[in-house]
């Protein structure tokens, strides 16, 4: 009888050490001090602690213990309170309860979360590889004027608001935009980033040697971007060219005809330029001809699966809650003592 009583407490030992406070605060405090140590050394730390979490099963052993430990403790603690005052009890839960569904969620999000990124212009098809479910961009609204001043351009282009419509295979339509994300069919989907596509057409002679859409990210204050056209020899630097330059008391301004834009071009062969200018008439080196044509958009898709994301958010509410219940219950006892 003896030897299964001794049996018993060895088995039930570790789930008492790991109920205990003193256990609970040590590793919090471990966990502090590792990551203030990784801040000072490390580069973003915050980012090299999601990978190694993610990764690595001597960074995740110490976390799921963090997070037992946790429960455990609010399961003993519970015990105490609840005798104490149920309404007393209640209000000292939620900050707890809502701590612990937070970091589970935070824990199940950085291991079990799927992601991926995508350029993506009207007619393309949306398809991440953990859903069967699939979506055709039918449309790209940049929400952008037909008209941008400079002083416009600099607010970036997310002042305003960019939206994309989807079609599933039922034909229901959607619309994605930047924040917050749009969730079809368990994955969330937004907008990172939007640019221009220019249209372009080479010519050698009268010839056309090539055709097609060029994705650019010139659309913000003074950027250039470049492209080439395999298998020739040349690379075209672009950047926009305002329509109309004005002398203003702050300085000059500028307006952009986002609906039929120029383009700044300069052509390089190697490292030398061999031919610039404005895009209007056409680009001529060599004996070839560079013409741009009307442009489309094209947008930068982010697709998430995260099946946490509901636990997070709601053990957040509970923490936003819980904190003035916790502090009303304190308050309480004071003033009944």
């Amino acid at each position: 009888m003896l030897m299964n009583i001794n049996k018993l407490q060895s088995f039930l030992l570790p789930f008492q050490i790991l109920a205990s406070k003193v256990f609970l605060l040590w590793i919090i405090f471990a966990w502090i001090a590792y990551y203030s140590i990784s801040s000072i050394w490390l580069d973003e730390a915050f980012g090299r602690f999601i990978m190694l979490l993610r990764e690595n099963i001597f960074i995740q052993i110490p976390f799921v213990l963090f997070l037992l430990s946790a429960a455990l403790n609010l399961i003993r603690g519970s015990k105490k309170s609840f005798k104490q005052s149920k309404i007393g009890y209640f209000f000292w839960l939620v900050l707890p309860l809502g701590a612990i569904l937070f970091f589970s969620g935070f824990f199940v999000s950085v291991t079990q979360r799927q992601q991926g990124q995508r350029i993506v212009g009207v007619e393309d098809i949306i398809d991440p590889p953990w859903t069967k479910e699939n979506y055709e961009i039918i449309a790209i609204d940049p929400g952008l004027p037909d008209r941008l001043t400079g002083m416009e351009q600099s607010g970036g282009i997310f002042a305003y608001e960019p939206k994309m419509t989807v079609r599933d295979r039922f034909l229901q339509t959607s619309e994605i935009g930047a924040f917050p994300p749009e969730k079809l069919s368990g994955t969330y989907y937004h907008i990172l980033n939007l640019g221009i596509a220019p249209g372009v057409r080479l010519l050698e002679g009268n010839n056309l040697k090539s055709q097609g859409y060029m994705i650019l990210r010139i659309l913000s204050p003074g950027s250039s971007d470049y492209f080439d056209i395999p298998p020739y020899p040349y690379r075209f630097l672009v950047s926009l060219e305002p329509e109309k330059k004005t002398d203003q008391a702050h300085g000059r301004g500028m307006e952009f005809n986002l609906e039929q834009p120029q383009y700044y071009v300069r052509v390089f062969k190697g490292e030398k330029v061999i031919a610039e200018g404005e895009s209007r008439q056409g680009i001529h080196f060599d004996n070839f001809t560079l013409n741009f044509y009307k442009p489309i958009y094209w947008a930068l898709v982010e697709a998430v699966k995260d099946p946490a994301l509901p636990v997070m958010h709601a053990g957040l509410v509970l923490v936003i809650f819980g904190v003035p219940l916790y502090f009303m219950r304190g308050f309480f006892r004071f003033m009944k003592r």
